[in-house]
């Protein structure tokens, strides 16, 4: 299936040179519709301080069952499920050639796969994080995906990576500390989920598998 991307300029700015066009942009959104097979829009980070890092939207006309399951069967995604134990997955590899093609460090800010029936956003926690853990956090996904989904009964609308705050349960408050954010294994504590049955935002717990409640206010942290 061919597909459209939307043609976008995105720049870097710096003391000594001043604002120009990221070079390499344009071959980087071909390999990942290739790879992820969706519509991939590119531009700059809205974040303080991080507007030459990188903003990727994957457009991806499947539902999150369907996705996960190809990517299981290494249809969708990195064609080498392999390279996500040595730590050089595809994204971090196309990143690695962005990045000595322009001469400065350029990173992934935010990520974000947008299927037919729920959206997952994965957030910089660290250097690279998102390029280096977007296949190991998807096949956490899939692993989690019977209780993420309630014994498959919902699908969320919504996926946030990770969530770091207070949710409150019906006894006490609990901070979700979890590491800090300059580890990468922050990305397995838990994540933020949106359910279009639920007017409040709620929280999974990775290590315990339980899904608990949160406020949807500290999901944008």
């Amino acid at each position: 299936m061919a597909h459209s991307s939307r043609k976008t300029k995105v720049f870097i700015s710096s003391c000594r040179e001043g604002k120009k066009e990221i070079l390499g942009v344009d071959q980087l959104i071909k390999k990942l519709e290739r790879e992820y097979f969706s519509r991939i829009l590119i531009r700059n980070s809205t974040a303080c301080c991080e507007e030459n890092n990188l903003v990727i939207e994957m457009e991806c006309p499947l539902g999150l069952h369907e996705m996960l399951f190809h990517m299981q069967q290494g249809a969708w995604g990195s064609y080498n499920p392999s390279l996500v134990c040595t730590g050089l997955p595809l994204l971090n590899i196309h990143m690695q050639e962005i990045r000595e093609l322009n001469g400065t460090f350029i990173d992934v800010e935010e990520l974000s796969i947008q299927l037919k029936d729920c959206t997952i956003v994965i957030k910089k926690i660290a250097p690279e994080s998102v390029e280096n853990q977007l296949d190991a956090i998807l096949m956490v996904l899939a692993e989690h995906y019977v209780h993420i989904t309630r014994e498959m009964t919902m699908t969320p609308m919504e996926i946030f990576v990770p969530v770091y705050e207070e949710v409150k349960t019906e006894d006490s408050l609990i901070r979700l500390v979890g590491p800090k954010k300059v580890d990468d294994k922050g990305y397995y504590f838990y994540w933020g989920l949106y359910f279009e049955e639920e007017e409040e935002a709620m929280i999974y717990d990775l290590k315990n598998k339980v899904i608990i409640p949160g406020d949807l206010d500290l999901l944008d942290q």
